[in-house]
């Protein structure tokens, strides 16, 4: 039997394609889902992050408000004024400290003469002189008088010598006086030459080196230290070590300059006591060691740079 009018029918063909892309659109739906879930959970951890900061942030603020109450209290009003009392009491206790070892060293660098000397002096001078004047200090030495002979001058000289308590050979002046020669009442009489002597010289004694930290402020110049005082023999080496930086109530200075005996140092002189972080020498007599500085910079972190 003949069927009338058309008739449109499906192929398997048709029907692969169909399945193709169901699947193909279920795992585009799938793929999607994931996406969606992914940014749902880093909104999420954001989300957490920004609360997490959020509180401690809070919690930071709220020290600090409360920190900043607590300083505008009365018990706190006049503690920025107690601290600067508190510094410049410090600072005067430095400078009457430094006052008192000063009046140390100058006592320390004023040595008393040795009795000794005294006696050694009376054992050289011969039975035919005597002694017109004489003084001696913690130095030097200075005897003048009078001998009927040239050669016992010259043998004084030669004993105190050997008894080495100069610094270096002395060599007495010795000068014939004639002023009793042809006198009325001792007319010609050989006896009546006699002679002028006199002997001085730098005894030998200890050298004091002397040490004191300054500081150069936008007013004026402070001690930060005492004057620290050491006894070396003349000619002995000293050294002192550790001077490049200096630390006073938990300030921090550093070198600038140095003078020794009042006389700065030059730069190339200077630079080597910088490297070397000490500075030392030859003691040939007391020497005054004074050394300056200035606040040094603060420390700054990478923390505290960045504003953490």
């Amino acid at each position: 039997m003949t069927l009338l009018g058309s008739k449109k029918g499906y192929s398997k063909n048709d029907i692969n394609f169909f399945d193709e892309f169901t699947a193909s659109a279920k795992k585009q739906t799938q793929i999607l889902g994931v996406i969606v879930f992914v940014g749902i959970i880093a909104i999420g951890i954001s989300l957490a992050v920004l609360g997490y900061y959020f509180v401690i942030n809070s919690g930071v603020k709220k020290d600090i408000d409360g920190l900043n109450a607590k300083l505008a209290s009365d018990e706190y009003a006049g503690l920025e004024l107690r601290s600067q009392a508190l510094q410049q009491e410090i600072n005067d206790k430095n400078q009457y400290y430094f006052t008192l070892t000063e009046m140390r060293r100058i006592v320390d660098e004023t040595s008393a003469a040795s009795t000794e000397i005294v006696n050694l002096i009376a054992d050289c001078i011969p039975s035919d002189a005597y002694v017109t004047d004489y003084e001696v200090t913690g130095s030097t030495l200075s005897v003048s008088g009078i001998t009927f002979s040239y050669y016992d001058a010259a043998n004084i000289a030669y004993l105190l010598n050997r008894s080495d308590i100069f610094a270096g050979a002395i060599v007495p002046t010795i000068e014939e006086d004639n002023t009793m020669r042809d006198a009325d009442d001792v007319a010609n009489n050989p006896i009546d030459v006699y002679y002028d002597f006199a002997i001085a010289g730098n005894l030998v004694n200890d050298c004091v080196i002397s040490l004191v930290h300054y500081a150069n402020t936008e007013t004026s110049v402070i001690a930060l230290s005492g004057v620290s005082t050491q006894t070396v023999a003349n000619g002995s080496e000293f050294e002192f070590t550790g001077i490049d930086n200096y630390e006073v109530s938990g300030v921090n200075y550093t070198l600038v300059s140095v003078r020794v005996n009042n006389t700065a140092l030059t730069p190339e002189e200077f630079a080597i006591v910088q490297s070397n972080d000490s500075i030392s020498g030859i003691a040939d007599g007391n020497v005054e060691i004074a050394l300056y500085y200035t606040e040094a910079e603060p420390v700054q972190t990478e923390a505290a740079e960045e504003g953490v």
